[in-house]
């Protein structure tokens, strides 16, 4: 398989980020008349969509994205992906069975079924350094493996380390019982059952990665009461509790959301409690998803900790 993978960085367990997860813990059971989350100071903004790549954010984040949706916010607009996404600190996502040539290359597996016949069969290709279990409640992942997700993420991450893959572990909501569509069409946050099931504590224990699969609670019906922001730090919270040294990604999506400021308002309340995103780009060969996402990128502050040298070519 050549050298292992780099892992991405985490960030420093400073008194700060505890601050911050306790103050948006506060908030979370505040309900809507709760003080808003402050965000970090917004700094200089990124560049217009004609300027060139200005070093910043690049090399200062790290993503996650499928590789299609990749491409296609590329072509939407190479400048501000470029500014945003550093090849260094970017997870590429794709099927089972695919390579690509950009970030680091991560295979995307919602079945351990699957996963363990490609690892018998040896058909993983050469160079993916990173597996990820996306196990929701969907035809994709079995119905053994729905009712029983802690022992699958075992299995899975098990199976992926003994073979020498690094483990990204992203169980979604719907696999609680209680948390499936219809729950998030209310306008009341109910992550409780959640938190309650231990997922995130199992993933942080298993991954090397666990990523929150957030974005639900960037819909209009939860923006009042900053939902996404008090779920991201309260499951960020019980995963830092069980490994202090998970690496801890969220999702956000532009399907979610209605405008590019409204990621914005999710990526600024959360990114001192999680060390990277997985950004979503459904339906990324419209050009409504893409423009949003280009949007997005544009608007994102820079950071004078970033590389000088982070704008490169993806």
């Amino acid at each position: 398989m050549g050298r292992p993978p780099q892992a991405p960085r985490r960030r420093p367990a400073a008194a700060a980020v505890l601050a911050l997860l306790i103050s948006a813990l506060a908030t979370a059971c505040a309900g809507a008349s709760g003080q808003r989350l402050q965000a970090p100071p917004s700094g200089q903004l990124a560049p217009s969509p004609t300027s060139s790549c200005h070093p910043g954010v690049s090399g200062a984040e790290n993503w996650i994205i499928n590789g299609a949706q990749l491409s296609a916010a590329q072509s939407a607009s190479p400048s501000s992906v470029g500014y945003a996404v550093s090849p260094a600190h970017l997870l590429v996502l794709l099927p089972p069975g695919h390579t690509s040539s950009a970030g680091q290359k991560a295979a995307d597996f919602r079945s351990y079924a699957e996963f363990e016949t490609m690892i018998t069969q040896g058909t993983i290709p050469a160079g993916i350094g990173w597996v990820m279990y996306d196990n929701e409640r969907w035809s994709y992942t079995p119905a053994g493996e729905q009712l029983d997700p802690v022992r699958y993420e075992q299995l899975f991450a098990r199976l992926a380390h003994r073979h020498g893959y690094k483990v990204i572990l992203a169980p979604a909501q719907d696999l609680v019982p209680g948390l499936g569509q219809n729950s998030f069409r209310q306008d009341k946050p109910g992550w409780q059952p959640y938190l309650s099931s231990g997922l995130a504590a199992a993933s942080a224990r298993y991954g090397d990665i666990y990523e929150i699969q957030a974005q639900r609670y960037e819909m209009s019906v939860y923006r009042a009461r900053h939902a996404y922001a008090g779920f991201v730090a309260a499951v960020a919270a019980q995963a830092r509790a069980a490994n202090p040294d998970i690496v801890i990604y969220a999702g956000l999506s532009t399907q979610r959301v209605s405008s590019a400021a409204q990621l914005l308002q999710d990526y600024l309340a959360t990114s001192d409690l999680v060390d990277g995103y997985w950004m979503n780009i459904p339906r990324s060969n419209q050009p409504g998803p893409a423009a949003l996402a280009d949007q997005f990128f544009r608007d994102i502050p820079a950071s004078a900790s970033a590389s000088a040298s982070a704008c490169g070519g993806i």
